[in-house]
């Protein structure tokens, strides 16, 4: 089993409360996703996962499919 890894990801495109709403809500119901924080007021979104099974490609991914853009925070 690997370690819990925590990535922020920028999420463009979050304006309202719905939107947090769907961006938790396609985070969280990835398989290795074990904590999912959303910040719209920084837009941003803090997730605890296991990087094999939730890589950070597929969380970009995932938020791309439910119509925001992200990227990883520096």
């Amino acid at each position: 089993m690997s370690k819990e890894f925590e990535t922020v990801l920028r999420v463009t495109g979050m304006t309202c409360r719905s939107c947090a709403g769907r961006v938790d809500g396609a985070l969280r119901t990835l398989n290795g996703v074990s904590e999912v924080e959303v910040s719209l007021r920084e837009g941003l979104v803090r997730i605890e996962h296991d990087p094999q099974r939730a890589p950070v490609d597929g969380l970009i991914a995932a938020l791309r499919d439910a119509g925001y853009a992200g990227s990883v925070t520096t």
